[in-house]
């Protein structure tokens, strides 16, 4: 398994455009990627990117010719208080 934990800060007042960002899906077709898993979690302040991928498969790999990463990074933008960082792993627990 290949893991990618991206988190996104936003400004005071903006989660509800976040979430209006949420809802419209992925700005690429998940269907057509090697994720296994994609979650999506909400701060009040940040949202947290979760990409899972089979082992070594990068989490994600999209096309440079799609437009709809660009628009979906574009819109984002407006509502960033900061870049994006991975979270690295320190713990992890299963049964």
């Amino acid at each position: 398994m290949s893991r990618l934990v991206v988190v996104v800060p936003f400004v005071e007042g903006a989660r509800s455009r976040v979430e209006e960002l949420l809802k419209q899906g992925p700005p690429f077709e998940i269907e057509k990627t090697h994720l296994t898993r994609h979650d999506v979690f909400l701060t009040d302040h940040e949202a947290i990117f979760d990409f899972e991928t089979p082992a070594n498969e990068p989490p994600i790999a999209l096309q440079a010719e799609d437009p709809a990463p660009h628009e979906a990074a574009r819109a984002w933008h407006e509502v960033m208080a900061g870049s994006p960082r991975k979270a690295l792993r320190v713990f992890a627990w299963r049964r």
